[in-house]
């Protein structure tokens, strides 16, 4: 059953084409709620729960490409980012994805910077995933992350940092500021602003906003026109009984501007990836 919150949340984005000052109070007010949702014990249960998980399936991939993250800096960012109170069960594998796929890029482009776009920016797991990897590679680049929920302004985040009050994403993420010099945090939705940055070349996408047909095309072409052969786009949450428009639109995406994909999905699990090449 869908709780009241995310039926709001849905409603809120789909929204946000239509009545931007609408969307925009409501996002920077309370998107989570209006207090914590959880004890601290509480959260760090399920992150010692989630982190104690075997991933054979990524294992895998991560010895394929040659790059792994560091697991015990992944982990701590994830406890403040992705540890949160929901019916699904808690998974924040794609930051291993990511971080190899994007390292393994690094490694092989010539480029002297890169640019690196993202949709659903949320807690910024993702952002800092990337930002390390580029850390890591000692190449140079920017993150250009986009989202709805404000970077700024403090609110209830569904974190364990909620028992410390309300928080900015900018607090929020503070440990990290190495990582967070890499990063640019646009507020507002894709379909309105992803085509007014200015930047004739985007290496590496991650997309992971809202999932619906129209909008994964949106994106999807609007990178596609920036990038050239072994350019990479990321997809999240591909899965056809969730998110059947978002599986249709990468389908179609892949097949139309001729980009190599590959599946990854994690077993026993109805979780699956899209890298795309």
């Amino acid at each position: 059953m869908i709780s009241l919150s995310k039926i709001k949340n849905i409603i809120a984005r789909r929204l946000m084409t239509y009545i931007p000052p609408w969307t925009a109070t409501y996002w920077a007010d309370k998107p989570f709620g209006d207090k914590a949702q959880a004890s601290k014990e509480e959260y760090l249960r399920l992150w010692n729960n989630e982190k104690s998980n075997t991933y054979p399936d990524i294992d895998t991939l991560e010895n394929d490409i040659g790059e792994k993250i560091d697991k015990d800096w992944m982990d701590d960012l994830a406890l403040h980012t992705q540890i949160v109170i929901k019916s699904s069960p808690l998974c924040y594998q794609h930051g291993r994805i990511l971080y190899a796929a994007l390292k393994s890029y690094c490694a092989q482009s010539e480029a002297q910077n890169l640019t690196v776009f993202e949709t659903g920016t949320a807690r910024g797991f993702s952002s800092l995933i990337m930002s390390k990897a580029l850390e890591d590679a000692k190449k140079p680049g920017k993150i250009i992350t986009f989202d709805v929920l404000p970077h700024y302004s403090p609110i209830y985040w569904n974190c364990i940092d909620d028992n410390e009050g309300k928080k900015s994403r900018a607090q929020l993420l503070s440990s990290w500021q190495k990582e967070l010099d890499n990063i640019i945090f646009v507020e507002g939705d894709s379909r309105l602003n992803l085509k007014s940055i200015k930047s004739d070349r985007i290496h590496f996408a991650f997309l992971d906003g809202a999932h619906s047909y129209e909008h994964v095309l949106f994106e999807f072409k609007t990178i596609m026109a920036r990038q050239i052969i072994g350019d990479v786009i990321v997809f999240d949450d591909y899965n056809q009984s969730d998110f059947s428009g978002l599986v249709e639109a990468v389908d179609y995406g892949c097949n139309q501007f001729d980009y190599h994909k590959q599946v990854i999905r994690l077993s026993g699990t109805d979780r699956a990836y899209v890298i795309a090449t």
